[in-house]
């Protein structure tokens, strides 16, 4: 069964094994958001991300957005200016702490 799926309305959706998550420190990384929301399969579960291209590396990466302080950030990002979309909106986004389980902190830039 071939799983590949060409239609354009998915250009950019999808579990691309070679994508890497974006590890969220304390500094602040400034990210363009490239999809809004969608999910993947991976590690048994299915996630929460966006794929997002880091502006100072020029590298794609998903970001998981599952974290309540992180999606409640990207929620009113999302619905600000209406268009419901977060796609080429860039953000800095990093932890208020090294704490594995710190809030996130998000800006527009």
């Amino acid at each position: 069964m071939d799983n590949a799926n060409n239609d354009d309305k998915f250009q950019g959706f999808g579990d691309d094994p070679d994508l890497t998550h974006l590890r969220v420190g304390t500094d602040p990384q400034v990210v363009e958001i490239l999809t809004d929301p969608y999910v993947i399969y991976r590690s048994n579960r299915y996630a929460p991300v966006v794929k997002v291209k880091d502006i100072e590396s020029d590298k794609e990466y998903i970001l998981y957005i599952s974290s309540t302080s992180l999606a409640q950030e990207l929620e009113d990002i999302r619905t600000f200016d209406g268009d419901g979309s977060m796609v080429g909106i860039k953000i800095a986004v990093n932890k208020d702490s090294d704490d594995r389980f710190a809030k996130y902190e998000v800006s527009v830039e």
